[in-house]
């Protein structure tokens, strides 16, 4: 039985250099910082990305979607395939904001008593 992987674990630091210029129009923040990427690959056979939104119901999902393919398409010419999904497994949280990105939202930090 092959072992299964995390998505989230799975993040090429290249690739994620290149989508933190993408930002979640309605948010006004990084798709990276917001903890949307689950998969960022860059392998022989190209660029694969997973990526989740807060809501399933925003309405947003396809331009995001291809405004990652086209900051990928500029940054990577020479990739072989790139290719970009909306998952929702896991759903995404607000825990997975970067602390950053936190505040500028005015999001409290967690506090452990």
């Amino acid at each position: 039985m092959a072992a299964s992987r995390h998505p989230v674990e799975e993040l090429d630091p290249d690739v994620l250099a290149c989508l933190s210029g993408v930002t979640d129009p309605e948010i006004g923040l990084s798709i990276v910082d917001l903890g949307l990427i689950y998969r960022a690959r860059n392998g022989p056979q190209g660029l694969d990305v997973a990526l989740t939104l807060t809501s399933p119901a925003c309405p947003l999902g396809e331009l995001i979607a291809d405004n990652v393919r086209a900051q990928l398409a500029c940054r990577f010419p020479a990739a072989p395939d790139i290719a970009v999904a909306l998952v929702w497994d896991p759903a995404w949280t607000p825990d997975r904001i970067s602390g950053q990105s936190r505040e500028r939202l005015g999001l409290l930090a967690k506090v452990a008593l």
